[in-house]
Parts: structure tokens; C-alpha cells; sequence
């Protein structure tokens, strides 16, 4: 099958991974484009930006590209990524191709008048990524919408064969939570909870905004939350720029627990909360989309309160067959791209 895929977030190359730490949006793109090849079909990506090239089997081309894709071969299935203004780029077929949608967005978007016509006259198949997207989408369109959950990138997956004992990690918490998502509370939690319990146990912050705040290049970021992190420091904080996924991927399975809020903003993929487990690593978090991504008190934990979530991260950190237990759940179910190329085939 030839399946065109397109999207025009940022521009970027599957080599940046290597290189720079990219969204999660453009990592899940690249993931899944090498998934579908691996699967054994065509594939040609375009993206705002970037070099032509062939990598691992994918073909990837500019967006405005002016060569018709595939060399103008028929096209099977086109999947626009995020962005339903895509629907209408020059490189869609006007017809004989299965167009789907995937869609992480606000499903209120798709009900604007302009997305509805076009999402009906091309018969598109719209791809959520979450059970609460569908709930809050009422328009009758040609195709019912289906939910596809996301998977882990397999950078996550093949770090953690290194790292399957308890003792072959360290006694290491991790978090992407930013200044906007909830890392003021969850710094608050380790000094009231863990650090006294666990007092080796370090904390590893991965958040740009903080991490420049810390340099004293952002002042967006409050006096308050930089001292906050400052006077954590000797109770295991530490803040870190984020790295290229492979990086991420290391120190994720190294970790014994990623720590995760869930009551800020609005996430309907959890990315990182299905590479965390595709690391075999327990996630604790309020809620959020990890309810629907962790399986509560199997592969991690949603907690009710701060008690819990430091007392669960404590022991998660310190308690062998505690984590032992959590961290082969995942392992034993995780969900990987291979299995989301799988899923869209039957489109």
C-alpha cells in the first residue's frame, strides 16, 4: 500500500531525533511513518520543512513539494497529521484515496463549519487518540470517528532490555512537568514526602522553561518556583534541559518511577506517559489522560492526593517487589507504533 502522510508543525529531519530534543507531536510522526514501512508498505512524508531523503525506508519529501507524490503512482490512503487545513493541500487526491484525520486536538475544532463541509465532501476517516475526544464530537459525518491509542517510540522500548532489574536503576524519579503542568506541587511533594523517606533518591527535571529560568534567561518563569527549586536542590532536585529522544529514552528506563500531574492543560495523546511504559517504567499521576493510559495499580498509579502520590513515588523508588511488580506490567503491556501501523491498516 502507498500512504502519504503529511504534516506542517515545524520543520524538521527523523535524523533530529539524534540531534535535538523534537516534540512529541513530530516524534510520533516519524514513529509511525518507519512503523508503517516495517509493516511492509510504501511511505512518503512531508513536513514543513527539512531535507529530501530516504531513511529507514521512508521517503521523506518537503510539503510544497511540486513532484506529485510517489512520483505520481496512485496513492491508497493519505493521513493528514493534527491539522485538518491539510485536508485541502494540492498533494490529496481528489479521489480513490482512503483520507483519514488523525486528530489530538480539541474535538470542538472539528465541529467549525468550514472542517465539517470538508471532513464530508472527501468521506474523511477522523482518528482520535483518546475515548474523550469522540465523546465530545456530535457531528454525523460519512465515517464515525474511531479512537487509536498512541504508542511508544521504540527508542523507550529497547532502552528499557538494558535496564530490567531493580537494581540495574538508580533510585531515580523522572518528569517532563513544567512550570505550566503542574512541577511546582510535584517539587513541593518531594520535599514533604520522598527526600526524608528516600534520602538518595534524586528528583531529574526535564523542562525547558525551568531549565532557563534557572540560568536566569526567562523571566516569564516566577522568583518563587526558581528559589523553590533552589532551596530542593539538597533534598535530590536537579533541572535539566531536555535531550534527543535516544537520551530521554536512557534515562527514562534508568529511572524507577516517572512522575506525571495530570490537572493541567489539555491532553489527549499522554506521549510521554506511553513511552514511560514502553520503558517499563511505573507512572504516578493525579489523572488527566493517564487515567486512560495507566492501568491503575498495575502499571503505575493515579492517586487522590499528595500523601499518596509521595508515598506511592517513595516506594516505588525504595521497595523492590513493589516496583518489580509495576515494572514488568508495563513491560508485559505495552503498546508500540508497530501495533497503532497495525490498527490503521484495517482503514
Amino acid at each position: 500500500m502507498k500512504i502519504l502522510m503529511l504534516d506542517q508543525s515545524i520543520g524538521f529531519d527523523p535524523k533530529d531525533r539524534e540531534a535535538r530534543p523534537l516534540g512529541t507531536c513530530q516524534r510520533a510522526f516519524i514513529a509511525l511513518a518507519e512503523a508503517l514501512v516495517a509493516r511492509g508498505h510504501r511511505v512518503e512524508a512531508r513536513r514543513n520543512g527539512g531535507i529530501d531523503k530516504d531513511m529507514h525506508g521512508v521517503a521523506w519529501r518537503q510539503l510544497d513539494a511540486e513532484l506529485p507524490p510517489f512520483g505520481g503512482d496512485a496513492v491508497n490512503t493519505v493521513i493528514v497529521w493534527r491539522d485538518p487545513a491539510l485536508l485541502s493541500h494540492p498533494s490529496v487526491p481528489a479521489e480513490g484515496a482512503t483520507i483519514a484525520l488523525w486528530f489530538d486536538g480539541d474535538p470542538a475544532r472539528l465541529n467549525a463549519d468550514d472542517v465539517r463541509l470538508v471532513l464530508q465532501e472527501k468521506k474523511v476517516q477522523v482518528i482520535f487518540t483518546d475515548d474523550g475526544q469522540a465523546n465530545g464530537f456530535d457531528a454525523e459525518l460519512a465515517k464515525k470517528p474511531i479512537v487509536v491509542k498512541p504508542g511508544a517510540t521504540s527508542s523507550f522500548t529497547m532502552a528499557s532490555n538494558m535496564h530490567w532489574a531493580f537494581e540495574s536503576r538508580d533510585e531515580l524519579a523522572v518528569t517532563v512537568a513544567n512550570t505550566s503542568t503542574g512541577i511546582a506541587q510535584i517539587i513541593r511533594i518531594w520535599e514533604a514526602y520522598v527526600a526524608p523517606k528516600a534520602p538518595n533518591a534524586i528528583l531529574e527535571i526535564y523542562a525547558y522553561d525551568l531549565f532557563s529560568a534557572m540560568a536566569g534567561e526567562n523571566d516569564a518563569v516566577s522568583d518563587d518556583i526558581v528559589d523553590m527549586v533552589r532551596s530542593a536542590i539538597d533534598k535530590g532536585v536537579r533541572v535539566h534541559h531536555p535531550k534527543p529522544e535516544a537520551d530521554m529514552a536512557e534515562t527514562v528506563a534508568n529511572a524507577r518511577a516517572f512522575l506525571h500531574h495530570g490537572k493541567y492543560g489539555t491532553d489527549y495523546v499522554g506521549q510521554w506517559l506511553v513511552d514511560a511504559l514502553g520503558a517499563a517504567t511505573p507512572v504516578v499521576s493525579y489523572g488527566g489522560i493517564a487515567k486512560n493510559r495507566v492501568e491503575d495499580g498495575k502499571t503505575g498509579y493515579i492517586v487522590p492526593d499528595e500523601a499518596a502520590f509521595g508515598n506511592i513515588t517513595c516506594q516505588l523508588l525504595t521497595d523492590r517487589a513493589f516496583f518489580a511488580s509495576q515494572s514488568e506490567a508495563a513491560r508485559n503491556d505495552r503498546r508500540e507504533w508497530i501495533h497503532v501501523a497495525g490498527e490503521l491498516e484495517k482503514l
